[in-house]
């Protein structure tokens, strides 16, 4: 859909959001930020949450993702 836009949260200590154009940018950031803050955690732990990601586009206790619209 050409009239979407991404919001992304999360946990950084302060409030914020960050939008997106691009799913895949919005996804890769969110990803990223995860794993500077928490990417020493287990294995197990860091898969979960990126299929929690993937199939609900957020991380529980961490981060999320809206699908935002918008028209001209």
């Amino acid at each position: 859909m050409p009239n979407e836009f991404y919001s992304v949260e999360y946990d950084n200590g302060y409030s914020g959001l960050h939008y997106f154009r691009d799913k895949d940018r919005a996804f890769a950031f969110l990803w990223q930020k995860f794993l500077d803050i928490r990417g020493d955690a287990p294995d197990e732990y860091i898969n979960e949450a990126l299929e929690e990601l993937n199939e609900f586009y957020q991380i529980e206790d961490f981060g999320s993702i809206q699908v935002c619209g918008f028209e001209d």
